[in-house]
């Protein structure tokens, strides 16, 4: 083999199908705004979750505490 053919194989990419491409699927144009400026809730909304997590907790130690005995 002479070193023409060895320089031409090495300019091609190992696998054809990872050749760098440019990603024209969306348009970069347009922006939006960012989630949070977006994003809606009410002032009182989930103030009862801890509430709720402390009664689910209390209900379970109690039965651990039930069935250990």
């Amino acid at each position: 083999m002479s070193d023409k053919d060895r320089d031409a194989v090495a300019d091609t990419p190992l696998n054809p199908a990872l050749k760098r491409t440019t990603d024209t699927t969306f348009n970069t144009d347009r922006t939006t705004p960012a989630p949070i400026e977006t994003a809606s809730a009410s002032g009182s909304e989930g103030k009862g979750w801890p509430l709720i997590w402390l009664i689910v907790a209390a209900f379970c130690i109690l039965l651990t505490v039930y069935l250990a005995i």
